[in-house]
């Protein structure tokens, strides 16, 4: 599942030191000590005060003051830490480490050195090395409010939202107007699916800072996931407007577009996130999901295989494709595909659920049953897992499978569909009675099915081939019953 949280905004969620470093030593250095003409344009370049210098500038401007053997050492201190923010910039995070603690090494007690050191460390995901640094800055800087924020993210990295927490909270009292410490607490309260705070502290984030388009994207989630789509919209609609480069914001809208059912605007807004960023196998995975929808199975297929080339450690793009694979009929390549995303999630229980689907369409019957298990174990009130788990247990020649069902049915409501179903498998229903008992259309088509089944476990081939096909007619491709009532059917040669 496509997460639409944090993804474009994580390098901005984390506040450079570099500030606090010119701003706290620079000046009383510069008035103590008037550097050379030679050093002056230097000493501008590694400063960067108005933050408008190219990283190679910076550094070029660092390095001619670190050799020039002019600087006291706590001058030194600050240049080899303002060179690394600028190695840091490009992604050379050995180096920018390096240049830190050098830093440090010449003023160890330089709290943004550790505050920067410890970005660095975070950007490799190195978190408890991060975590060390961060507390160290705040250790010589009690108000150090950057070192509480970047702590905090830290900490909600590693999953430890309560200290994250506390850490927001932190710097959100030493500066009420920090947006960003609210951003973050959002991002927290979003992940602890405190939707309503969420939404309130992404909101303060947004008057604080109403530029901030990560602001507006991450409430716009927050909003999908109360099934607000309309305010979700309009957020997105907000964060493009505020960074028209902004893919995620594309593929989120787009997210949104498609839970309305809206699939040519969906589309459009995926082939720009694409197009922003064409390596990103989130956004190749949904637009392949809109175009299956709308019938390109081959255009589908083009780009699950290449989200699958640019993240092989990507369990949905897997999981998608073995989707495509079942509406194909091609039940083996789709159980080869749920396999590889049960092996690098095997937490996730969609990938069980959907391998023991594909292994029934495919008369895989004992191998079904140990995925339907796991299925009905992850949801035992939902009678769709058992109903399949029973009908694996009894095509696989397993006497217990009625049994085992009266034992899940316990857990379900008699007066929810489809415990009707439950009853004819269970003999207190005859076929007529259970046909009559859905009020939806859907829930009839899927009557349909299940008495096909129940009419291929009495060997009733005629009776059988006339309730799989009424099920073909009637459900909706997608449906599971659809998918196996065309594979019955292949299978009595109809």
């Amino acid at each position: 599942m496509i997460s639409g949280l944090r993804r474009a905004s994580s390098t901005a969620m984390i506040a450079i030191g570099i500030l606090a470093a010119v701003n706290g030593l620079w000046s009383g250095i510069a008035a103590a000590q008037q550097p050379r003409d030679a050093n002056a344009q230097d000493r501008t370049w590694c400063e960067n005060r108005q933050r408008t210098f190219a990283p190679d500038l910076r550094i070029n401007g660092c390095t001619a003051l670190i050799e020039s053997g002019n600087l006291t050492r706590s001058d030194l201190a600050i240049s080899h830490n303002n060179r690394g923010t600028a190695y840091q910039e490009r992604r050379d995070f050995d180096h920018a480490i390096a240049d830190y603690d050098e830093a440090i090494k010449l003023h160890p007690t330089y709290a943004p050195a550790f505050n920067n050191r410890g970005n660095a460390h975070q950007a490799k995901g190195e978190l408890d090395a991060a975590i060390a640094d961060y507390s160290q800055a705040i250790r010589f800087d009690f108000n150090f409010v950057q070192a509480f924020n970047n702590r905090g993210k830290a900490y909600q990295m590693k999953g430890d939202l309560d200290h994250a927490i506390a850490d927001y909270n932190e710097a959100i009292k030493l500066n009420p107007n920090f947006a960003l410490a609210f951003i973050n607490h959002g991002d927290a309260s979003l992940v602890r699916g405190d939707l309503n705070r969420a939404i309130a502290d992404y909101s303060q984030g947004i008057l604080l800072d109403p530029t901030s388009a990560f602001a507006f994207n991450n409430r716009a989630t927050a909003y999908g996931r109360k099934g607000d789509l309309e305010h979700a919209i309009a957020d997105y609609d907000a964060a493009i407007r505020l960074d028209p480069t902004y893919g995620a914001a594309f593929r989120n809208r787009g997210l949104a577009h498609q839970r309305k059912g809206d699939l040519d605007h969906a589309l459009t807004d995926y082939n720009e996130a694409v197009r922003l960023d064409p390596k990103d196998a989130q956004t190749l995975t949904a637009r392949g999901n809109v175009r299956q929808a709308k019938g390109d199975l081959d255009g589908a297929l083009a780009d699950f295989n290449e989200a699958i080339r640019l993240d092989p450690a990507y369990a949905g793009a897997f999981q998608n494709r073995g989707d495509l694979h079942e509406v194909k009929a091609e039940f083996d390549a789709a159980i080869a595909d749920f396999s590889e995303a049960i092996r690098i999630d095997p937490a996730s229980p969609t990938g069980y659920r959907a391998r023991g689907f594909a292994n029934f369409y495919a008369a895989n019957y004992g191998a079904a049953v140990a995925d339907l298990a796991r299925a009905v174990a992850d949801k035992p009130t939902d009678a769709y897992p058992a109903l399949w788990l029973y009908l694996a247990r009894s095509r696989a020649g397993d006497q217990t499978a009625s049994a085992e069902l009266a034992t899940n049915a316990r857990r379900f409501s008699p007066s929810d569909w489809p415990y009707a179903v439950v009853e004819l498998f269970l003999g207190q229903r005859t076929p007529e009675a259970t046909l009559a008992a859905p009020v939806k259309p859907d829930d009839r088509c899927e009557a349909q099915f299940y008495i096909g089944e129940w009419q291929l476990l009495r060997a009733d081939r005629p009776a059988a081939i006339e309730s799989l096909k009424g099920a073909v007619n009637t459900c909706p491709k997608d449906f599971v019953e659809a998918t196996d009532a065309r594979a019955e059917l292949k299978r009595l040669g109809e």
